[in-house]
């Protein structure tokens, strides 16, 4: 048989085969077609719970955790910048298909953990993240590491308070016994800082007073400062009372009704004056003096004696004296202590002469 009969021959062959291929898939077309869109989804499902199977997803504005600040402290160390600065980087992590669309960079813990550093001054730690089966692994990050600045981390007990009052009573109103609770503190952070605060100052507002009298409270910022006045401020000293962490102090006081009571010059005066001279005006600088109390105890007081008199026994000129206010009973404030007392003396009219 000649080349030319065979490539006939195979030629025959391949036509009747294309015919009958094509009969084939004409017939039940919709069903076939069906059986291979099934496949394809089964193919699909199959691939996507393949864990080995994966795909790239890159991750922008990945932040940053910070871990095992408390165990540094433990350990006697703190921070004191680098953390900070710590910025939002990128990520590439290799997904699994099946969570690919469901992935988030909280899943991988991008962290540094403090923790691990033995020693102060400038340390690099690496930045780290975690693996597992379900999520995939991290391929690539933008910053590997982070660079800070480390200090002893030490406490200071009794730090003592002081308190400043900032505003004006109101009128008709007396405050007393203001203290501050805790009157000492605790503080800890950096050596650096800590070392410098000589004192806490607390400020508390004297107009803001309540409806009622008696024993009050109030919430009082506090700054803590060196001992030239300035004040050191971070957050990385914390500031605590029997073990509680403050952020503001207690201001206890007392607050009394107040009023003018005038001073009592009756009697104030003994003996006789030179003859031909009489007294002919007593008063008294100041004239009022303001007392504070409970209201019980101070409702009944209208005149303020002194305690003592004044002799004028053969005078013939004006006196002053300097006495000395009686507290009364029930009084917890005196706006003075003592007052000056004028006894005018003159002569009597029409004697002089004689």
């Amino acid at each position: 048989m000649s080349n030319e009969a065979r490539s006939d021959s195979k030629q025959s062959i391949f036509r009747v085969l294309c015919q009958r291929l094509w009969g084939m898939m004409w017939r039940n077309w919709k069903l076939k077609l069906f059986s291979l869109l099934f496949a394809i989804v089964i193919w699909g499902a199959l691939i996507s719970e393949d864990a080995s199977l994966t795909r790239a997803k890159t991750f922008t504005d990945v932040p940053v955790s910070v871990t095992g600040v408390e165990a540094l402290q433990h350990n006697g160390l703190v921070v004191v910048s680098g953390l900070e600065e710590l910025q939002p980087i990128r990520m590439r992590a290799a997904v699994p298909q099946k969570m690919y669309d469901t992935a988030v960079p909280s899943m991988y813990s991008v962290r540094v953990d403090v923790s691990r550093i033995n020693s102060v001054g400038e340390q690099t730690i690496p930045i780290q993240t975690s693996s597992t089966f379900s999520h995939g692994a991290v391929e690539w990050l933008s910053a590997n590491e982070v660079t800070v600045v480390v200090d002893e981390y030490i406490t200071r007990r009794r730090i003592p308070v002081r308190l400043s009052a900032t505003g004006q009573l109101p009128e008709g109103v007396y405050s007393a016994g203001v203290s501050a609770d805790p009157a000492h503190v605790v503080i800890s952070g950096p050596r650096s800082l800590v070392e410098k605060v000589s004192y806490v100052s607390a400020s508390y507002n004297q107009a803001v007073i309540s409806q009622t009298y008696g024993v009050q409270y109030s919430a009082a910022p506090f700054r803590l400062m060196s001992i030239d006045g300035t004040e050191i401020a971070s957050k990385l000293i914390s500031v605590t009372s029997e073990n509680v962490l403050l952020d503001t102090l207690l201001v206890e006081r007392t607050v009394y009704p107040m009023k003018e009571v005038p001073v009592n010059l009756t009697g104030i005066t003994k003996g006789r004056v030179l003859d031909g001279y009489e007294i002919t005006d007593i008063t008294s600088d100041p004239e009022v003096i303001a007392l504070a109390g409970n209201e019980t105890d101070i409702a009944g007081i209208n005149m303020l004696d002194l305690n003592a008199t004044i002799d004028v026994t053969g005078l013939s000129e004006t006196v002053i004296r300097a006495l000395r206010v009686e507290k009364p009973a029930g009084a917890v404030y005196l706006g003075e202590n003592a007052v000056y007392v004028t006894v005018s003396i003159h002569p009597i009219p029409g004697t002089q002469g004689e």
